[in-house]
């Protein structure tokens, strides 16, 4: 018997992931094959396998930092950040009746959070994509409560390591709600907009906020210009790609659609105040 089987796909992280999971469904099909039972499961989706992927994934970073003290935990708080985020993803797909979700954690490329069943409706779409942020926007405003709080009782070292967390999250999580197509919040604008003209007025918008919080937190003008137009460039190219679902998602209802605006502006400008709270601690 003869089993085949295409797949398009874009990027490392995608390429790793794919030879790894086509690995492991043929290492089943054997096993299945020879003796008629089933495992669940491999040792590349074991919690303890990720929890040294991100472990090993620091490790990495922390040349990129510095090789002392202060650049681990620069490199630590980083993956932290990253692992949150998909972990917010995660629990989107759990709230969205995903019987199964799983986070791949694989080392400086970063993780993907996964489902267990294709995506059922646009609304969904919109959830999870937002969920990353989303997840980060609860937890950045405990974390400069706590800076200050840490910062009140004389304990400077931990208000910088936590202004530092905070600073990242914020960061990190705003960055990914600009408005490209494999960012999540391009994902978002892609499913609550109505039409190309909402589309391109809405991401123009979100565009403009996220270099007018760089501005304001003392980013070069130069820098933000490089960073606007080379996210323009990618929006422009990536407007009409994507991945075309195998069935109709089912549409988004007008109040959903304003749900998730409302909850996307929320996001930004939690995390927006956060990068610029981080940054009037930290410089």
């Amino acid at each position: 018997m003869t089993l085949s089987q295409t797949d398009r796909y874009r990027g490392v992280a995608f390429l790793v992931f794919r030879y790894f999971a086509l690995r492991r469904e043929l290492s089943k099909l054997q096993r299945w094959a020879r003796t008629g039972q089933y495992r669940k499961g491999g040792w590349f989706e074991h919690p303890l396998s990720q929890v040294g992927f991100a472990g090993l994934s620091a490790l990495i970073l922390w040349p990129f930092f510095g090789l002392h003290f202060g650049g681990l935990a620069l490199a630590a708080i980083l993956t932290s950040v990253v692992a949150l985020h998909e972990l917010g993803h995660m629990a989107a797909f759990r709230l969205m009746g995903h019987n199964r979700a799983r986070m791949i954690f694989i080392p400086l490329l970063g993780g993907i959070a996964i489902g267990g069943r294709p995506y059922d409706s646009r609304f969904e779409v919109a959830f999870v994509a937002l969920m990353g942020a989303g997840f980060s926007a609860f937890l950045v405003p405990v974390v400069i409560a706590a800076s200050t709080f840490a910062g009140a009782e004389g304990h400077r070292l931990a208000a910088a390591l936590l202004a530092t967390l905070a600073g990242f999250a914020a960061l990190f999580n705003i960055a990914n709600l600009v408005p490209v197509w494999k960012f999540d919040g391009g994902q978002v604008l892609r499913q609550i907009c109505p039409g190309p003209v909402a589309l391109a007025l809405a991401s123009f918008f979100l565009l403009s906020a996220f270099l007018a919080v760089g501005w304001q937190a003392g980013f070069s003008s130069n820098f933000l210009l490089a960073t606007g137009a080379v996210f323009s460039i990618l929006s422009l190219l990536t407007m009409s790609s994507g991945v075309k679902p195998r069935y109709e998602l089912k549409p988004i209802r007008t109040i959903d659609r304003l749900a998730m605006a409302a909850a996307l502006l929320a996001v930004f400008a939690i995390h927006g105040y956060g990068v610029l709270w981080a940054s009037a601690q930290l410089i």
